[in-house]
């Protein structure tokens, strides 16, 4: 990362300040690309492999700096400014070509990995970390052979990475993701030209006028239809024309497609469901995978009676004429139900602003919602927004809705989810009038184990956790094709409910799964519904392969259902189909894929080079304890960073939200904490070889204790008040754990220079690694294993650091 970077610079008086503009812009581009293709990849790919983009920049740059670090005869002070000016070019230039390899060449993995996929995931994973190693190169000769103030050169470092991280969010709410990365690459002109200029080159001219024309080609690519898009997302071609409308925000891609003549759009149509094929449509597709459809309707209340049919409709049968909250507006079929059920007052929360223009400017008149006077949308995250509010709700519906699109890819999800933990669903429970349903609706599967197991555990838990004796009383299941429909009351169902539930399911052959007094044919659904307490459920959910526990803010992955010995013994059990075996499996493998593409870069770009170098002669043990020390820390760092990402994405609603913000705060307060780091005289005392490691180890502690406590008492605030408690957590954290790295330095500077690239080399190599272990450790185990074994690996931080300073000769 920038902010892990070498100080060994010569001091002058004065620093030349084209050669700070550049170094400012060039780390402001670096971090803007890196947050940005962690949306890239979530239209490209999934969103589970969104912090693949924050590993392979940590990859590029650590390529990038040992690249200078093996190379002392090629990188000296006289060719510094030369150096800086053609390697900021390299970066500008691959930054465009990367991504426009990127957003051309199809993944398409949908019948499971074969050798062309696997080369493709390989070209693509170097073409997100080629950037970073020339960025990773321009930084490194910017902080190691550039005369000047070092802690200025550095504070301008850190300054550029902070606000390229933040830059990142407006940039990816008023452009499309192509044009966004364009203006990244002007920014990397910016720093080509001031490099230039600090140089006395005469072509820095000629760079502020390319730079000015990437931001008309930025602009003009953004209005024009056919300019560059991603072409493969999801790995299936779109072509894009006039008649396609494309909406960017920093939610997601919407693609909304040409107006057709479709049969009504159900998820479980029931019987005597409209089949005419004469309903006006616009099809509507979210980060190419999520699917639904804008609906015309005139706003005649009378001619609106196709949604009844729905299995999603199932709790207006029941709550007619109440209030309304819905979770997830997407096309704003669920509305146009509420509104049908006479609903009295429908609240539509939406985290996708898209969404939100798509209905009530673009499309206003066609679907007619923003005009009724019972509607109102809210653009927030469903949990903040039902944290603040003092209303009381009849209904409170979630059909097939997650924040990250994972309805159209089914199981095929990895991602962190907050509305589906025992957290949200207490605050859901809360928001419901006297005899509310919260009403969830999910995949169904009757021939296979589906998340609908999952689903009933998470249902039953919150109860038990909300006070409830006997869960069962107050869940009602019932399924129509592939979609169920689950209700869920504080209160215990009541006979008229039943019988309500009774005749709509006759009338419209939906099936009972359950409902109070009917006892399931499914024995592993039957023994969740007859839990009692936490003890019994857990009993209830056991199964070899497959996970139903209930997900927590702690562990928030609801969409994977599978075990990791499931890929050892039994994807011959789970292969009949359904989303489990054709999703979670896909999934993990791809998981797998990546970790081992990362070991193979880790050794052809970081181990290979160091072991043709050789190892330093060094007095005995420091070597050993060396590579220990630089390796702790490497795993720590990114076993805080990753989980972290994991767990704020919960909390602010967004990956990308919890990405720009923690990589804002961690750069900067690790940054401080490596400068002060310079006042430690590590010739003298040994003291800060156990305090230091030890007040890391607290606060991990600390914050492994706190951070659950903090975002449920705090999730009612605001974005921006959110976004700030994550900054004063993560900089606390930060400042002592970015002190580690350059003290480290400096012990092994005290040996010997040509040592360095091996403890940088294995600091980036087990970085990376631990990155992408962090991703299967918080999935399988939860988000604060992740945090403990980081305090771990501080903790034994102590012993390599006293070996190291008392092998200097220090009391």
């Amino acid at each position: 990362m920038v902010g892990k970077s070498v100080k060994i610079i010569i001091e002058s008086k004065t620093t030349n300040r084209y050669f700070l503009a550049g170094l400012f812009f060039i780390t402001a581009a670096s971090l803007s690309l890196e947050i940005m293709n962690t949306r890239l990849l979530s239209v490209v790919t999934w969103y589970h492999l969104s912090f693949f983009a924050v590993s392979m920049a940590m990859f590029g740059m650590a390529a990038g700096a040992l690249w200078v670090y093996l190379r002392p005869s090629d990188f000296t002070r006289e060719l510094a400014y030369s150096q800086l000016y053609s390697y900021s070019i390299l970066f500008a230039v691959s930054t465009l070509l990367c991504h426009f390899i990127i957003i051309s060449i199809p993944l398409n993995i949908d019948d499971g990995w074969s050798a062309s996929s696997i080369l493709v995931l390989t070209l693509m994973t170097i073409a997100i970390a080629v950037p970073f190693f020339f960025s990773g190169i321009v930084v490194t000769v910017a902080l190691t052979k550039v005369s000047g103030g070092s802690g200025l050169i550095y504070a301008i470092d850190l300054f550029g990475a902070a606000c390229g991280s933040i830059l990142s969010l407006p940039l990816l709410a008023s452009l499309d993701i192509t044009s966004a990365t364009i203006i990244a690459s002007f920014i990397a002109v910016l720093g080509v030209a001031s490099f230039a200029m600090a140089g006395k080159k005469r072509l820095s001219g000629l760079w502020v006028v390319l730079g000015m024309f990437l931001v008309v080609l930025a602009i003009s690519n953004h209005q024009w239809s056919n300019g560059f898009r991603v072409a493969y997302p999801k790995g299936h071609h779109i072509v894009y024309d006039g008649s396609m409308e494309e909406y960017w925000s920093i939610h997601g891609q919407i693609l909304v497609h040409p107006q057709r003549k479709m049969a009504p759009f159900f998820w479980g149509p029931g019987k005597g469901a409209p089949t005419d094929e004469n309903t006006l449509m616009y099809p509507l597709l979210i980060d190419g995978e999520a699917g639904t459809a804008i609906t015309y309707w005139d706003g005649n209340k009378d001619t609106l009676l196709w949604p009844q049919y729905d299995v999603t409709s199932l709790p207006y049968h029941l709550r007619p004429g109440g209030k309304v909250a819905v979770i997830g507006v997407g096309g704003g079929r669920d509305i146009l139900t509420a509104l049908w059920a006479g609903s009295t007052s429908i609240t539509g929360i939406e985290i996708n602003k898209g969404i939100l223009r798509v209905l009530s400017n673009e499309k206003r008149d066609f679907v007619n919602l923003v005009t009724q006077p019972e509607v109102d949308f809210v653009h927030d995250e469903a949990r903040s927004y039902l944290t603040r509010t003092d209303d009381t709700f009849d209904v409170l519906q979630m059909s097939l809705i997650d924040t990250w699109a994972a309805t159209g890819a089914g199981a095929f999800t990895l991602s962190e989810n907050g509305l589906y933990t025992i957290e949200g669903w207490q605050i859901f429970l809360n928001t419901l009038a006297p005899g509310g349903l919260f009403s969830v609706s999910r995949w169904y599967s009757p021939d296979n184990l589906s998340e609908t197991n999952r689903l009933l555990s998470l249902a039953v838990a919150s109860l038990l956790e909300y006070g409830v004796s006997n869960p069962a009383d107050h869940l009602a299941l019932l399924a129509r094709g592939s979609v169920a429909t689950l209700l869920t009351s504080a209160q215990p169902l009541s006979a008229w409910d039943i019988e309500r539930l009774k005749d709509t399911a006759d009338k419209y052959e939906f099936e009972i799964l359950h409902a109070p007094t009917m006892t399931s044919n499914n024995i592993l659904i039957s023994n969740i519904l007859a839990s009692k307490n936490f003890i019994e459920l857990e009993k209830s959910i056991q199964h070899p392969y497959l996970d139903f526990s209930p997900p927590t803010d702690s562990r928030p992955y609801f969409f994977n259902i599978l075990k990791p010995n499931a890929l050892f013994g039994g994807e011959r059990q789970l292969s009949g189909g359904g989303v489990i075996s054709s999703g979670n499996i896909l999934a993990t493998k791809t998981l797998l894929i990546l970790c081992a593409l990362s070991f193979i870069g880790i050794i052809l770009v970081v181990l290979i080079p160091l072991i043709k170098v050789g190892k330093p002669n060094l007095p005995t043990g420091v070597f050993s304890h060396g590579l220990m020390y630089f390796a702790l820390i490497g795993t720590g760092f990114m076993m805080v960073q990753i989980p972290l990402i994991q767990r704020f994405s919960v909390y602010l609603g967004h990956p990308v939200y919890a990405v720009a913000v923690l990589l804002f705060s961690m750069i900067l307060s690790a940054g401080i904490g490596s400068l002060l780091s310079d006042r430690i005289d590590i010739n003298r005392n040994r003291i800060w070889t156990t305090l230091l490691p030890i007040t890391i180890t607290v606060l991990l502690l600390f914050m492994y204790v706190i951070s659950g406590w903090v975002i449920a008492n705090t999730i009612d605030q605001t974005l921006i008040i959110r976004c700030l408690i994550v900054v004063l957590l993560v900089a606390t954290l930060a400042l002592p754990m970015g002190m580690c790295f350059p003290l480290g330095l400096r012990l092994f500077r005290e040996h010997a220079d040509k040592c360095l690239p091996w403890m940088w080399g294995i600091n980036g190599a087990t970085g990376v690694l631990a990155s992408v272990l962090a991703v299967a450790i918080s999935m399988w185990s939860g988000i604060n294993t992740s945090l403990l074994i980081a305090a771990m690996c501080y903790s034994l931080l102590i012993i390599p650091a006293r070996n190291l300073s008392k092998s200097l000769g220090n009391d």
